[in-house]
């Protein structure tokens, strides 16, 4: 029967600091003896007031609600969010499974604390009490930083023990990291007071600036100046000279999680309760306790000459996915090109899938149905786009786990707005394993981002020319007849100009009879409905090989081109305009007739040809032809009116 998988999931942020893998590489060790895996939830939130990625991260830690854990773990001095952790351990809670968390205090948590009171102070106590030291400098973290304060009250104490005076002077506050501690380190070197005899440093970070600054003043180090350090950091092992410095239990603290699991196991009941982390001093080359000599460091300038190479690698292979994501429109298109870019990944597993709604085009949602857009191991991708439930995304990649310890989660997002995750199966964990899953999910966040801008820029762009054709057709429309106003006549013109092959252009100018009189007697709302009523018989005349226009308020203009100029009279436009007029809806109820007065003028299409002579020959004869129907009677129409007296023909 085969065992069931064994899960611890454990949740950090800044993953690749070397604190977090100090402590996770122990924790693997416990974790091989006793067969379990660790899936880490990797973060970017480490600031507590930081709140733009939250929305997002929360989606990432809630794929643990899915899936079988034995135990969690938060490393929450990294994260600090407080929506983040207590989030994490309701998840934990509602699974029923016991949660530890290091360095805060969440109900319901196993929480873990360091005691900075065995580390620092016994270092600072050694300093002075075995090498003598009476003038002794501090580089503290951050002001206000709580574990930096506790240093200095533990400097400060030490001192007084010893009947040493604290000079505000020799503390500085380097911030935790190099260029704080620099400008910290120059402000002692020029200080007026005598130079140090020792140095305490609060992390080994800072101390490897003091070394440093030290060395190029002039000053030895132990023998001019002691310099400690606090953490234990791989760079201060391999540092000349090695650090003194105090590292933290990590081997106390997993063996006390897996303690704590087994009793649940067995007992099947959580009871919290706390545990210290214990520091131990390890004294080194840089107090003076152990001779300098030649290590050899070839070992580690080899797995450093790796790492640079494949940052090398992975960057330039990082840079082909952007560049190639440029011209592409879909993220469907993102999921073809990733194969081509194979080796920015090592010979592991290497997962990405996205919402569905991404796939057509929409950002929308949670996580519930997601696509996977890649899935490559030991150099063969599979196919991508298979669709799956987010409550089954542990089944999606399984099948390639069975060799690896650690499977590392990282959110696709860009701040708020989650697009995704990937998810690395990993043999054993380090630093630039840890960046290169980092690298590659923040990079494909940004490919993904950059072609949803470009739908979002396509679809504005789209809006924009559909907009810009509504306003043009707008300043070419009559606004109340719907047909062309002056402007869009000659526009329509002259693209209808360049495009014909016929010989002639035929212009017919028209103008409605009698509007003053329907307007007086009847309103202006039957103006307006005779005027449109002519609008729409004009159209219709015009409507096959021709356009037509409202010129003025009952003028309107039609135009053809066409081969034979005899197939176009005013008789014969006049009556087929009168005819479309007759059965206008509307019309027959209408006491007053609609009638129009024709001109109509020809003229050959030549390289000198001017629309305008055209209309104002073809006005001419319209209003002749006005004049001729005012004479007749015509312009009355042919409305039939009854009365007592008999029929009327008008």
């Amino acid at each position: 029967m085969k065992e069931r998988e064994k899960w611890i999931g454990l949740f950090c942020a800044r993953l690749f600091e070397e604190n977090n893998i100090r402590f996770i590489q122990e924790l693997q060790k416990q974790c091989q003896r006793e067969n379990y895996r660790i899936m880490i939830f990797s973060l970017d939130t480490c600031v507590e007031e930081d709140t733009e990625n939250v929305p997002a991260e929360l989606e990432l830690i809630r794929l643990s609600q899915y899936i079988s854990l034995d135990a969690g773990i938060i490393l929450a001095e990294s994260i600090k969010n407080y929506v983040l952790l207590e989030h994490i351990a309701r998840i934990m809670h509602v699974k029923e499974v016991p949660c530890f968390c290091i360095e805060r205090q969440i109900e319901g948590c196993y929480c873990l604390f360091h005691t900075e009171e065995t580390g620092f102070e016994p270092m600072v106590r050694h300093v002075i009490q075995d090498h003598g030291a009476r003038k002794i400098n501090m580089l503290a973290g951050l002001k206000n930083n709580l574990y930096s304060q506790m240093r200095i009250e533990q400097y400060k104490k030490v001192l007084a023990e010893n009947g040493i005076p604290f000079e505000e002077e020799r503390l500085g506050y380097g911030d935790f990291w190099d260029r704080p501690a620099r400008r910290e380190m120059q402000r002692f070197l020029d200080s007026n007071l005598p130079m140090p005899d020792a140095i305490v440093c609060a992390n080994d970070a800072m101390a490897v600036v003091a070394c440093d600054m030290l060395h190029d003043a002039g000053y030895r180090v132990p023998e001019d100046v002691i310099v400690t350090g606090y953490d234990g950091i791989n760079e201060g092992k391999v540092y000349s000279p090695v650090l003194s410095t105090c590292i933290p239990d990590d081997v106390g603290a997993a063996s006390f999680i897996f303690r704590e699991i087994h009793k649940f196991i067995k007992n099947k009941v959580i009871i919290p309760h706390s545990y210290q982390i214990e520091y131990r001093v390890e004294l080194n080359q840089s107090c003076g306790c152990c001779k300098k000599s030649q290590n050899d460091h070839n070992k580690v300038l080899g797995k450093l000459n790796a790492d640079l190479d494949d940052s090398v690698w992975h960057t330039l292979a990082m840079n082909d996915l952007i560049s190639s994501v440029v011209p592409l429109h879909t993220v469907r298109e993102i999921a073809k090109i990733l194969p081509d870019t194979e080796y920015m990944w090592c010979d592991h597993l290497r997962y990405a899938c996205v919402k569905e709604s991404l796939i057509y085009g929409k950002e929308d949602g949670t996580f519930q149905t997601m696509t996977t857009i890649m899935c490559g191991s030991h150099e063969e991708f599979a196919n991508t786009e298979h669709t799956f439930h987010i409550d089954h995304w542990l089944d999606e990649i399984r099948s390639e786990l069975e060799d690896c310890t650690f499977l590392l989660l990282r959110v696709l997002n860009i701040q708020e707005r989650a697009f995704g995750y990937t998810a690395d199966a990993l043999e054993k964990i380090d630093r630039r394993a840890t960046q290169r899953c980092d690298e590659f999910s923040m990079f494909l966040s940004n490919s993904i981002n950059m072609v949803l801008q470009q739908q979002k820029l396509n679809e504005l762009k789209e809006h924009l020319l559909q907009a810009n054709h509504e306003l043009a057709e707008l300043s070419e429309r009559d606004a109340m007849t719907g047909v062309y106003n002056r402007r869009g006549f000659f526009i329509q013109f002259n693209e209808m100009l360049q495009k014909t092959k016929k010989k002639y252009v035929v212009l017919i100018s028209i103008d409605m009879n009698r509007l003053k009189y329907i307007n007086d007697t009847f309103g202006h709302a039957e103006g307006d409905f005779a005027i449109c009523s002519l609008a729409k018989a004009v159209e219709r005349i015009s409507m096959q090989d021709g356009i037509c226009a409202r010129f003025g308020g009952d003028e309107f203009d039609c135009v053809f081109f066409t081969d034979d100029k005899a197939f176009y009279s005013e008789e014969k436009i006049q009556k087929e305009l009168q005819n479309h007029l007759d059965v206008t809806d509307g019309m027959q109820e209408k006491e007053y007739p609609v009638t129009a007065s024709v001109g109509m003028a020809v003229k050959e299409i030549t390289k000198d040809f001017a629309i305008e002579d055209l209309i104002k020959t073809a006005d001419r004869l319209m209003y002749q032809n006005k004049k001729e129907n005012k004479r007749s009677g015509a312009d009355y129409g042919r409305k039939k009116t009854n009365t007592k007296k008999g029929n009327m023909s008008i």
